[in-house]
């Protein structure tokens, strides 16, 4: 488990981001972090994944601190698929590769038990068909299953996922989404941030919902919606609709009564 306590964060010479952000992220679940631009998701998983220091607060991995723990050591408990704008110039088995670093000693090549992990999370992710090509060069969903796959070739049992869909079109979405579902059925605990409600709704564990840098909500996806608190922070009216044992939502701008 991965707890926070009273988590606070600052970038320099701007007034707080974050403030007294204290949760806990269940083993074996997939949890989305929603809200509107800017309040400070995304730092958020970047201080979890060490990447920031927090100004305040601390955080646990297994009743651990994770700034005592050594760099490998908690690569070794969590991978971080971060967006990123610039694909490198290097094949999808190389860039697998790069997920067995923190397995490996200095300078040693890659074993075969290495190769052998890599090949599982390139066929895992349905990549093998395009390992051999550039990563640049394939399509946005292409790119995506392939760093998906450089974080499970790093064989932890908990994965970040920073806007896993965005820039995708709305199928490739619905494909990424039941990767990451698979992989939680497989053990893997996913903890994500989204901006696509209907996805975030449909496909997580528990939600927590941020605005203005602090926890508003967390909870079930129908406590969430139950509370009015997604209508109140995105100034949204949703509407519900139940088929069979499936439950929709629509998403509509609030119209304002008072003009």
């Amino acid at each position: 488990m991965i707890e926070l306590k009273n988590i606070s964060y600052a970038y320099p010479g701007q007034p707080p981001l974050l403030e007294n952000i204290t949760t806990s992220f269940a083993d074996g679940k997939i949890t989305s972090i929603l809200g509107p631009n800017g309040c400070g998701k995304s730092t958020l998983l970047k201080i979890i994944c060490r990447l920031l220091t927090p100004s305040a607060g601390k955080i646990l991995l297994h009743g651990n601190d994770v700034h005592t723990m050594k760099t490998k050591a908690f690569a070794k408990e969590v991978a971080l698929l971060a967006q990123t704008n610039h694909p490198p110039e290097i094949t999808v088995e190389d860039l697998v590769a790069y997920g067995r670093y923190p397995h490996q000693k200095y300078g040693r090549e890659l074993t075969k038990n290495d190769k052998e992990i890599i090949a599982q999370a390139i066929k895992q992710v349905k990549a093998t068909e395009y390992a051999n090509r550039y990563v640049n060069r394939l399509s946005g969903g292409q790119r995506q299953r392939a760093y998906i796959a450089m974080a499970l070739a790093q064989d932890t049992d908990i994965i970040f996922l920073d806007e896993p869909t965005t820039y995708l079109d709305i199928n490739i979405r619905f494909e990424i989404m039941e990767l990451i579902r698979t992989l939680n059925e497989a053990g893997k605990t996913i903890i994500m941030v989204l901006h696509d409600l209907n996805l975030a709704l449909e496909y997580s564990d528990h939600i927590i919902l941020m605005n203005h840098g602090r926890i508003v909500n967390e909870g079930t996806p129908q406590q969430i919606i139950t509370s009015g608190d997604i209508d109140r922070i995105f100034d949204i009216t949703t509407h519900i609709f139940h088929e069979d044992e499936t439950i929709f939502y629509h998403f509509d701008k609030r119209i304002n009564k008072n003009k």
